[in-house]
């Protein structure tokens, strides 16, 4: 198990696994899931290139990296969801010369209301950040990833994606887009350098309020989250053992099984009880935060957070 800002010296590398000057790209990593996944490729000796929205503390990362693992970090603060923004962001890697032959996109976002209750905003963004930046980045970036002997994609998707979720309508369904684009692509790959993955976490604790928030939904929701920096651990082993798709945890291996049989309704009714408990009351107090960039600061907690998806 890693312990913050620290290496998970079980994950091995065989001499083939990498190329012999990696640099990992990777959305989100200013802090939660995404500063745990560098951390853990940072003291595998790959080189960084971080990104995260503005004022998320990226720099401080990027500068607390380079100086513990003493690898070269390079970020770009951005809003994705941004119009040319990805496209910005693949030209920035180009125009640095960055050798990018790992992709983490683990940028996203998501509410926990009815649909009813949500803004146009919060749902425009969810669609944006989870997909369309994510499919962008992932195209753009190809041919450069193609180009080395032995590249990666990692995309980050939740638990969420093998269920309807009642009170989490569009987060639910954009995380099954990811898994689904990703078993497509990977095939896609399987005689290329590029091997794709997909990781499918439960809860995440990331900080004080996303691990109270936690301990308020009860035993099974205790029992199913982890710490970013295992779940760091257990995607960078799946994805370089060439795993399709990775769930972290015996009990979340067991509860992605169980949903691919249930009936959907049966699903919906549980999802539905357990998240209603926590769903926002109507439409937010103050609407005018849903622009793109403070939105997605707020929103951000959420996808940081990661809560427990489906696990009830």
């Amino acid at each position: 198990m890693l312990t913050k800002n620290r290496v998970d010296h079980s994950v091995v590398l065989r001499d083939d696994q990498l190329s012999d000057q990696t640099w990992a790209l990777i959305t989100g990593a200013s802090q939660g899931l995404g500063r745990a996944l560098a951390d853990v490729c940072a003291g595998l000796g790959m080189d960084l290139a971080l990104v995260a929205l503005p004022n998320s503390g990226l720099a401080q990362a990027a500068q607390e990296i380079a100086g513990q693992y003493g690898v070269q970090t390079a970020y770009l603060e951005t809003d994705l969801t941004a119009q040319g923004s990805p496209e910005a962001l693949a030209q920035w890697a180009l125009d640095n010369r960055m050798p990018v032959s790992m992709l983490i996109n683990n940028a996203g976002v998501g509410y926990n209301s009815k649909f009813e209750h949500s803004t146009l905003r919060e749902n425009e963004s969810c669609i944006l950040l989870n997909n369309l930046a994510l499919v962008k980045i992932t195209r753009l970036l190809l041919p450069e990833l193609r180009r080395h002997n032995r590249a990666y994609v990692l995309n980050v998707a939740s638990l969420a994606a093998f269920f309807p979720m009642p009170f989490m309508p569009v987060y639910a369904p954009s995380k099954a887009f990811i898994l689904n684009f990703s078993l497509a692509l990977r095939e896609e790959m399987r005689h290329t350098p590029v091997r794709v993955s997909v990781l499918c976490p439960n809860g995440i604790r990331t900080n004080p309020e996303c691990t109270g928030k936690i301990e308020s939904l009860g035993l099974m929701a205790r029992l199913t989250c982890m710490d970013p920096e295992q779940v760091a651990s257990y995607a960078i082993q799946g994805m370089l053992a060439d795993k399709a798709v990775i769930v972290p945890g015996w009990l979340n291996q067991a509860i992605a099984a169980i949903g691919k049989f249930a009936p959907r309704p049966l699903v919906s009714a549980v999802v539905g009880a357990f998240w209603g408990r926590t769903a926002r009351q109507g439409l937010p107090t103050h609407p005018h935060l849903t622009s793109p960039i403070e939105g997605l600061t707020i929103t951000h907690m959420f996808a940081e957070c990661q809560f427990p998806d489906a696990s009830m």
